[in-house]
């Protein structure tokens, strides 16, 4: 470099705390956070990065889904946006179980038997079973979140509210949110035995799964609090450190493969089983 010798000398021994001769993550990161305070106190701003504090690359990072949940995973309890974002989650569910007490109560829908469902309609049926799979949003995020991302407590020194367990608490309810809507769209969608309403019932649906993202756009655009605006903007910039386990990289994929193996026996199951009776 262009520093000299006892610029580098000096910028070692600041860094090795325990004066060891050896320099680790944590030492770096112990110094990079007295200084960050320094900088606090004379009134500099901290500017402080999960990567920098984790001694990560930018690619060993990976950005947050903007949505309710990782706005829950950042707020504080008991706060605006702790609240806000409970209560999305539970329209979205309400939204979802109404729709699926209609399915199974009303009596004009029903599984078709072979006097209805054609082979066409059943192929049909079969053909969209995949993309049923990837288009549920909130399900594949929350696969690949624990297949590729950790929570570390070095978190904590960035977002303070962002607690282990409330980064598990809010990837259950996308998964809750992900898996009841897989379980209404496929309820739908073997319902359906005419091929134009059964593509139009499958598409119709689909808004459902934006309302928690227009909720947290709206919060971001501040038309709701600058509590919330505040909050919405941190989940735009917060980003979690990618787990270096090569086995729990491919887990995502496995997952899919078990969604799509589950709607496939029930495809079979109501179209040559229970409906044949």
């Amino acid at each position: 470099t262009d520093h000299s010798d006892k610029a580098i000398i000096d910028l070692f021994m600041m860094m090795d705390v325990d004066h060891d001769g050896y320099i680790t993550k944590e030492e770096v990161r112990k110094v990079y956070m007295e200084e960050r305070e320094q900088h606090v106190q004379k009134g500099d701003g901290g500017g402080e990065t999960l990567a920098l504090l984790l001694g990560l690359e930018d690619e060993d990072m990976e950005k947050l889904e903007e949505d309710v949940y990782n706005m829950f995973f950042l707020a504080e309890v008991g706060s605006q946006a702790y609240w806000f974002s409970l209560s999305v989650w539970l329209l979205k569910l309400a939204f979802i179980y109404i729709i699926a007490y209609d399915l199974y109560t009303n009596p004009d829908y029903e599984w078709p038997g072979p006097e209805k469902a054609t082979t066409i309609s059943r192929i049909t049926q079969f053909l969209l079973l995949p993309v049923n799979v990837a288009v549920q949003e909130e399900l594949v995020v929350t696969f690949f979140i624990y297949a590729n991302l950790k929570w570390d407590k070095v978190i904590l020194e960035v977002s303070p509210h962002a607690t282990s367990g409330k980064y598990h608490a809010a990837n259950m309810m996308r998964f809750i949110d992900g898996l009841s809507f897989l379980f209404i769209n496929t309820t739908l969608l073997l319902q359906g035995f005419q091929i134009l309403p059964m593509f139009l019932n499958f598409a119709a649906l689909q808004f459902l799964q934006t309302i928690d993202n227009i909720a947290l756009q709206l919060a971001a655009d501040g038309y709701l609090s600058d509590k919330l605006e505040d909050v919405a903007d941190s989940v735009g910039v917060m980003k979690l450190p990618r787990n270096s386990n090569e086995c729990l990289q491919v887990l995502d994929s496995i997952f899919m493969f078990l969604t799509f193996l589950l709607l496939v026996i029930a495809w079979a199951l109501v179209g040559f089983v229970f409906t044949q009776q």
